[in-house]
């Protein structure tokens, strides 16, 4: 009896704590649950392809690929050599570097265009040289080219292109041609010589056409000089501008003395006729009467000019202006030619012509009293006013 109590107490205890537990769980109150957001999926990312090529005669820094949408690409578009870029197939861009948003798939090609070349050929005609031979060039490319003469030539100007500078910019634009042309220039022979009684400075020689040189005629003692022989020129020294051959002699006459007076009145000899060539000279308006050039110095005690406030010819030789009456002092005048000497009255100058403006075209002969020399003279231009210019052709020895 007492090992089946054992076992039946056993089991009604287990079953009253499993009751009571069972009875707790059902006082106790769950606690609400939480409903946590399902997270939203992330948007699917959207690629373009760029495709990116290059026609001949260039190539480009990329060739494309797979982008997001919206990026921004930058392609640079490059030539070779002998080659230009000038444009893109799929965009209206002309410039060589492209920037691309990409929203889409695209394709852009690069074109680029061949530069013609062309030969420039650079000649020189006998005479000179040029700066360049010329060679081949890219269209649109610019050349200088400097034509220079050689020494005794000229430049002249172009043969195919249309210019007289000797220096030239030429522009390519097709096979072409140019030669610069020279010419020799003119050579002449210029001589001078002195007559008995001076020197000369040079004997000339050979000079280029439009060159200068200087001559200086200097008297011996005893004498002077008078005129250069060929050419209307009363001063002792001249510069000549060579435009031909020239002869030049200078011409000096003995001053007379007590010793020697072949041109002076002489009781052997008589009175001195002037029948050799014939000289101009003139006195410009203006110009300064006490300078050499400005007066005809027939012989040393004569020298014919006028003053510039209006009035007669004097002798500067002797008066420092002009006198009314009696200029030119030591010369008497008459109207005609030593062919009629006879018959001629000889007076002072402005009784003799009366009116100086009226003396232009007249024959005259004038007598160097002093030496007792006639020479012929014809008044060519005298200016009226204050101006003082006049000019007359005389003749020499």
């Amino acid at each position: 009896m007492k090992k089946l109590f054992y076992p039946l107490a056993f089991a009604l205890t287990a079953f009253l704590v499993l009751y009571s537990c069972s009875a707790e769980e059902e006082d106790i109150t769950s606690p609400p649950t939480v409903q946590q957001p399902t997270p939203e999926p992330e948007p699917e990312t959207t690629q373009y392809t760029l495709t990116v090529t290059a026609g001949e005669g260039g190539s480009v820094s990329s060739e494309g690929g797979n982008y997001d949408e919206g990026t921004e690409i930058t392609i640079t578009a490059s030539p070779a050599e002998g080659y230009e870029f000038v444009g893109w197939e799929g965009s209206d861009s002309t410039e060589n570097s492209l920037t691309i948003t990409l929203n889409s798939n695209e394709s852009i090609n690069a074109l680029f265009e061949f530069i013609p070349l062309y030969t420039l050929t650079v000649l020189s005609s006998e005479g000179g040289v040029v700066s360049t031979a010329g060679g081949e060039y890219t269209e649109g490319a610019e050349v200088e080219i400097i034509a220079t003469p050689n020494e005794g030539f000229s430049f002249t100007g172009w043969e195919g292109i249309e210019d007289t500078s000797s220096s030239v910019t030429v522009s390519v634009s097709s096979n072409a041609t140019v030669t610069a042309l020279f010419e020799a220039i003119p050579q002449f022979a210029v001589i001078v010589s002195a007559s008995e009684g001076g020197t000369v400075s040079t004997n000339g020689g050979t000079y280029l056409e439009g060159s200068e040189f200087s001559i200086l005629a200097t008297p011996n003692t005893g004498y002077e000089f008078q005129r250069w022989e060929e050419i209307d020129a009363l001063t002792s020294s001249l510069t000549i501008t060579v435009s031909s051959n020239i002869s030049l002699t200078a011409i000096f006459i003995e001053i007379p003395n007590d010793s020697n007076s072949s041109n002076s009145t002489n009781e052997n000899l008589g009175p001195i006729f002037w029948r050799g060539s014939t000289i101009t000279f003139n006195k410009s308006n203006g110009a300064n009467p006490n300078l050499e050039e400005n007066q005809d110095r027939i012989r040393e005690n004569v020298w014919i000019t006028r003053g510039n406030t209006g009035g007669q010819i004097f002798n500067i030789a002797i008066n420092n202006s002009a006198d009314k009456t009696e200029s030119p002092v030591g010369t008497e005048w008459a109207i005609g030619t030593l062919d009629e000497l006879e018959s001629l009255t000889f007076n002072y100058f402005r009784n003799a012509i009366s009116r100086p403006k009226s003396v232009v075209g007249k024959n005259l002969v004038l007598h160097l009293i002093e030496d007792d020399i006639y020479v012929n003279v014809k008044f060519t231009s005298w200016s009226q006013g204050k101006r003082g210019g006049f000019s007359y052709e005389r003749s020499t020895p």
